[in-house]
């Protein structure tokens, strides 16, 4: 199979809505905007995390065998590990710093001493070095080579994911290891895989399988207490990891069913589709973004809380990519790291 799958870049798409929507919802929550007790914030905090990062797991994940089988192992650790870990460093001090020089603004202050503390990640910066852990793992692993490397790949990451799910920090590539599952099984399917299954369900197939994935999440997130892999909001127990286990797996194959029938919805598929193949982007300045919404929102006096989560979304979204635009050419080592480092 040659080309993109539009549906994976629909999901991507999807998935950074989510993330960029998630932090907004917590920075509204922070500012004193909305009751962080409420039921309406804890139900849409709780669904809200539960999927919109494992699911950018498994859409990372499913990449994985085409890339390493194109450039060779050495190479794709080489280009990799030196990309996630260039832009890890530059955005790191770069939302640090302008979370020091805009203290008493933001909802989280900074010092210098933390920003040059790289060890221990802050905001959305951990996802960097987790996916730098799993380049090494699945180098070693190819889990999709043989069904015994398939297998006991798999039992890994689900024991590493269930054993980890709901722990968070403090320290870069402990953190986010409950997304194991989700990079691994996209991998080991990959994306041939992913997309000859998508031609067996057809349209009909895939309807029913939007259905119930989505009927078990929503159930799970109305009925029960899951918790969420990448969060420590929620209390850890044996069923509430399993629900969350359970959860979480629905929420992430929903979203990958309804991207392959938005994938034939030209509008959404082209909207979603950029955002998806910008979402790298997007996860780096989305938090600056969002940050100065709220704050100048804030400063017009306008508190409303819908307006601040469409508000905030929406140009989380649209502005980073604008930054991009406008700085990619003179400025593009802070989106990918430089050949030297990359090879």
């Amino acid at each position: 199979m040659s080309g993109r799958d539009g549906s994976v870049d629909i999901a991507r798409g999807l998935a950074i809505t989510g993330i960029a929507f998630g932090h907004v919802l917590r920075g509204v929550k922070n500012a004193g905007l909305i009751d962080g007790q409420s039921a309406v914030y804890l139900v849409t905090d709780r669904a809200v995390y539960m999927v919109h990062v494992a699911l950018f797991a498994a859409a990372a994940g499913l990449m994985v065998k085409g890339s390493l089988t194109k450039r060779g192992p050495a190479a794709y650790l080489r280009e990799r590990l030196g990309d996630f870990g260039w832009v890890y460093v530059i955005w790191s001090i770069v939302q640090g710093l302008l979370q020091y020089v805009l203290a008493g603004s933001v909802n989280n202050e900074r010092t210098l001493g933390s920003i040059l503390a790289l060890w221990l990640p802050a905001n959305q910066m951990w996802f960097l070095p987790w996916i730098m852990v799993m380049t090494v793992l699945v180098t070693v692993a190819r889990p999709w080579s043989s069904r015994l490397r398939g297998a006991l790949s798999l039992a890994g990451a689900a024991a590493l994911s269930i054993g980890c799910w709901g722990l968070f920090g403090p320290f870069i590539f402990l953190e986010g290891l409950g997304l194991s599952v989700f990079f691994f099984t996209a991998a080991t399917g990959t994306l041939v895989g992913y997309s000859r299954l998508r031609e067996r369900l057809r349209t009909g197939g895939t309807v029913l399988v939007l259905v119930v994935s989505a009927a078990v999440y929503g159930l799970i997130i109305a009925l029960g207490h899951p918790a969420a892999p990448t969060t420590t909001q929620f209390d850890r127990t044996p069923v509430s990891i399993g629900q969350g286990f359970v959860c979480a797996w629905a929420g992430v194959i929903a979203v990958f069913a309804l991207s392959g029938l938005l994938d034939r919805v030209r509008p959404a598929a082209r909207l979603l589709g950029y955002l998806g193949r910008r979402s790298m982007v997007i996860f780096l300045a989305h938090t600056l973004a969002l940050a100065a919404t709220r704050i100048l929102l804030v400063r017009l006096g306008i508190d409303g809380v819908a307006v601040h989560l469409v508000a905030g979304t929406v140009i989380a979204l649209a502005g980073s990519i604008i930054l991009w635009w406008a700085t990619r050419r003179r400025l593009p080592w802070i989106w990918h790291a430089p050949g030297f480092v990359t090879g």
